[in-house]
């Protein structure tokens, strides 16, 4: 993302089309050095349907186990 190139969301903005969760996922993912990282709108997207995915199969592996009768243990 650049000024110069058209492409730069504030921070508001990109917690408008990606929700905080997104954003944090993106920056987190952009890297910890002094250098100034690129973050991409892919990475908040594809970060998204990573988290949302394993919040899924949490939820649906809960719901096997408590319908099966417990954990197990």
């Amino acid at each position: 993302m650049s000024k110069s190139t058209g492409n730069f969301l504030t921070l508001a903005e990109a917690i408008e089309k990606y929700c905080a969760d997104g954003v944090r996922l993106a920056l987190a993912d952009a890297g910890d050095s002094l250098d100034d990282e690129n973050v991409k709108e892919e990475m908040a997207e594809a970060g998204l349907l990573r988290l949302y995915g394993l919040l899924d199969w949490i939820g649906q592996t809960l719901k096997a186990m408590f319908e099966d009768g417990g954990f197990g243990y």
